[in-house]
C-alpha cells in the first residue's frame, strides 16, 4: 500500500475534522453512555486535540500508558460507561493488543463497542498499518470499526468486512469520502452498516458437551450443516442446541464445536483458566457456551450472560420410604419421650414400694426384686400381691392400677389403629430432611451446588457438605443400591434431566422430593466482548415468548430419553398401594422376641439359682466333714 502524502492541516481542516467526529457521535453513537478520546505522549497528530463532541454523553480524555500489558485506568473508564473510543495510530495497535484483557477485567459489559482510528496526516504513514489493524484478532469482536484517513482536503473512511471466512472478514471496505471544504459526504453512505444481520457463514466457536436433553450432536453426511466438530459436519439437537441452530439459521453463521465431555460444565480458577464449558469460554477457546448453564455468581466475574432461557428447579430424587415391618408398630404407638416417662414411672413406683417396705416392721415384706416384678405385672394387666399388704401400699397400688388401665387402653387402641394402614418411613422431602438425616446426594459434577456455595444458612451448608460427585458408572452402582439421593433438574413442561444411571430397573427405588433444593435461571454464556450477545438474547426472548419450547421439550424427551423412566419419576410421589393380607409370622415377631427374651432370662436365672444352691450345698458338706 502506498504511503500517503504528508501535509499540515490548517484550521479549516481541523474544524471540519472535528465536525466529522461530532457528526459520527451524534448520528451513530447515541446509545453509548460515554466516549473515550485516547491520547499518546508520542503522538504528533494534532487532529485528536481538536475534537469537540457536542453529543449528550460525556467525553473522557486520557493519555494511554502503553508500558505494560494493559492500562488499568482504561478498565476503570470502561466501568464508568466508556464504550466508544477515538484514537490515532500511535495508540491503535496497543489498544487492540490489550483489548481482551482490558475488557475481561472490567465489570461493565457492552458488546457494541465503537472504535474510530484517526491516522496522522503530518507524518509519513506506515504502509502496513491498515494491514495490521484489519488482520488483528481483536477487530473480529468490533464490528463498529472506522478508519479515518485524511488525504489533502478530503478524509477517506474505511471499515472491515467482518463477515464470512477469516480472510474475507479482514478485508477493508471503503465507505465514503468526507470533504473538508464543504463539510459533506460524497456518497452519504452509512458509516456503521449493520454487519451482523447476515454473517455469510462466519464461524464462531461453541463450547458444550453431550447433555441430554439440552445438547446433543450427531455426525451427518452430504447434508446442509451449521456445525463442525473436528472437521466433521454435525447436527445439533436438544433444548439449548436448538437455540443455537435457530440463531445461525437466522443470522447465517456456523459453529465450530468445542467439546469437553470430561469437564462437563467446568470450573474457572482465579487466574482465568479452567476447563469444561465455562473454562473454555473464559480462556477464549470458545465464543459462546450452552448447556444448562445457570446464573452462577462465581462465573459472572469472568463471562457475560445472555437473556434467561428458562427457570430451573433443582430437586432431589431421594430413596423411597420403606414399608415398616409390623412389629415396629408396637414401638411407634408412643413417642420416645412417652416411653421414657413410662420407664421413669415404673422406676419411681418400685422405689416407692421399696421405701414403704423399709419402714414396715410389723408386716412381713419381700425384697426389691419382688416389688419390681409386681409393678411390671401391674403394667402388663396382671394380678399382684402388693394390693393386700399395708394401707400406704394399697393406696399406691390403686393409683398405679388406675394409671396402667388408662395408659394400657390408650396403647392398645393406638396400636390397633396403626395396624389399620401400612406405615412407611418418614419421606425425604426438603433440604432440611437431607441435612438433619445426613443424606448423601450426588451427581456427575460440582456445578450442581455452585448456586449454594455462598449461602450462610446452616441447613444449606450441610446440604452442600453432603454432596458428592461421581462418574456415571459409579452413579449406576449407587443407583442400583437405593441408599443415596440424586440431583435432578426439572424442565418446564413435565420432564426431568437426571442422567442415564436412573433406569427402568432402579427408578422404583426413588421418589421425587416435594420441595426444590433451590431454583436458578438458565442462560447462555459468552466472552465479555462477543459482539452478538444482544442478537442471541433477543432471539432467546422471542423463542421463550412464542411458547415453542412446550412443543420442543416432549419431542426431545421422547427422542433421547427413556420415556418410561420419565413417567415413573413424574408419578413417584403417588401413594404406594399395599393390599390387605392375612397375618404372617412377621406380624407376631415382636411378641416372639419378648417371649424369647423372657425364656432366655428365665433359663439364666434358673441356672444361676441352681449353681448357687449347688455351691452352698457343697460348702455346707465341706463344713460338716471338717468338724
Amino acid at each position: 500500500m502506498d504511503s500517503l502524502e504528508v501535509f499540515l492541516p490548517d484550521s479549516q481542516f481541523e474544524q471540519a475534522f472535528s465536525s466529522l467526529i461530532d457528526h459520527i457521535f451524534i448520528t451513530y453513537v447515541v446509545a453509548t453512555r460515554a466516549a473515550c478520546i485516547l491520547f499518546s505522549s508520542d503522538s504528533t497528530n494534532s487532529l485528536i486535540n481538536t475534537i469537540q463532541i457536542s453529543a449528550t454523553q460525556p467525553v473522557i480524555s486520557m493519555f494511554l500508558n502503553s508500558a505494560g500489558r494493559y492500562d488499568p485506568r482504561l478498565t476503570a473508564n470502561i466501568d464508568m460507561g466508556c464504550h466508544a473510543f477515538v484514537m490515532d495510530q500511535t495508540n491503535a495497535i496497543f489498544f487492540l493488543d490489550s483489548y481482551t484483557i482490558t475488557h475481561d477485567r472490567a465489570t461493565i459489559r457492552h458488546p457494541n463497542k465503537t472504535l474510530v482510528i484517526v491516522q496522522d496526516p503530518t507524518t509519513e504513514q506506515d504502509p502496513d498499518f491498515k494491514d495490521h489493524v484489519r488482520k488483528h484478532p481483536a477487530v473480529q469482536d468490533i464490528p463498529r470499526l472506522l478508519l479515518v484517513e485524511p488525504r489533502g482536503d478530503e478524509i477517506d473512511l474505511y471499515t472491515h468486512w467482518f463477515k464470512g471466512t477469516s480472510e474475507e472478514a479482514a478485508e477493508l471496505l471503503f465507505l465514503d469520502t468526507y470533504s473538508t471544504r464543504n463539510e459533506s459526504f460524497l456518497w452519504e453512505a452509512d458509516l456503521f452498516p449493520d454487519k451482523t444481520m447476515n454473517m455469510e457463514r462466519k464461524m464462531y466457536r461453541l463450547a458444550s458437551f453431550r447433555l441430554i436433553p439440552h445438547f446433543i450432536f450427531t455426525p451427518i453426511y452430504d447434508e446442509p450443516w451449521i456445525a463442525l466438530y473436528k472437521n466433521q459436519t454435525m447436527r445439533i439437537d436438544g433444548m439449548g442446541g436448538l437455540v443455537m441452530v435457530e440463531f445461525c439459521g437466522k443470522y447465517n453463521c456456523t459453529w465450530d464445536l468445542q467439546i469437553d465431555q470430561a469437564g462437563e460444565w467446568g470450573v474457572i480458577y482465579d487466574n482465568g483458566t479452567g476447563d469444561g464449558i465455562i473454562g473454555t469460554v473464559a480462556e477464549r477457546r470458545a465464543d459462546v457456551g450452552v448447556g444448562s448453564l445457570l446464573t452462577w455468581q462465581t462465573t459472572h466475574k469472568f463471562l457475560a450472560f445472555t437473556a434467561t432461557i428458562r427457570k430451573v428447579g433443582i430437586c432431589g430424587f431421594a430413596p423411597r420410604p420403606r414399608l415398616l415391618p409390623p412389629w415396629q408398630t408396637v414401638i411407634l404407638a408412643f413417642e420416645p419421650e412417652v416411653w421414657l416417662y413410662i420407664g421413669i414411672s415404673v422406676v419411681c413406683c418400685i422405689a416407692t414400694y421399696a421405701l414403704m417396705a423399709g419402714f414396715e416392721t410389723h408386716v412381713k415384706t419381700k425384697g426389691v426384686g419382688w416389688n419390681a416384678m409386681n409393678v411390671i405385672a401391674v403394667f402388663l394387666f396382671q394380678g399382684a400381691g402388693i394390693l393386700y399388704r399395708t394401707l400406704p401400699e394399697c393406696i399406691l397400688s390403686i393409683a398405679l392400677i388406675a394409671f396402667t388401665i388408662n395408659v394400657g387402653n390408650i396403647f392398645v387402641g393406638k396400636n390397633a389403629s396403626l395396624r389399620t394402614f401400612p406405615l412407611f418411613e418418614s419421606p425425604i422431602d426438603t433440604d432440611a430432611d437431607i441435612a438433619n438425616r445426613d443424606i448423601i446426594w450426588t451427581q456427575t459434577h460440582e456445578a450442581w451446588v455452585h448456586s449454594l456455595l455462598l449461602s450462610q444458612n446452616p441447613i444449606v451448608q450441610k446440604v452442600v457438605a453432603n454432596f458428592r460427585a461421581h462418574t456415571v458408572p459409579e452413579l449406576l452402582v449407587l443407583a442400583n443400591q437405593g441408599h443415596v439421593a440424586f440431583g435432578v433438574s426439572k424442565l418446564n413442561y413435565g420432564h426431568y434431566m437426571i442422567g442415564t444411571f436412573i433406569t427402568a430397573q432402579n427408578v422404583h427405588l426413588y421418589r421425587l422430593m416435594k420441595e426444590d433444593l433451590y431454583f436458578e435461571y438458565e442462560v447462555s454464556m459468552t466472552t465479555k466482548t462477543w459482539p452478538l450477545i444482544d442478537r442471541l438474547s433477543d432471539l432467546i426472548l422471542r423463542i421463550v415468548a412464542s411458547g415453542i419450547r412446550a412443543y420442543q421439550e416432549p419431542i426431545v424427551a421422547k427422542r433421547y430419553m427413556d420415556y418410561g423412566v420419565q413417567i415413573k419419576i413424574f408419578h413417584s410421589q403417588d401413594k404406594e398401594e399395599v393390599l390387605p393380607h392375612a397375618m404372617e409370622v412377621e406380624d407376631l415377631l415382636l411378641a416372639y422376641m419378648v417371649l424369647g427374651v423372657g425364656l432366655s432370662l428365665g433359663v439364666v436365672a434358673f441356672a444361676g439359682e441352681y449353681l448357687f444352691h449347688w455351691h452352698m450345698g457343697r460348702k455346707q458338706s465341706w463344713a460338716v466333714k471338717a468338724k
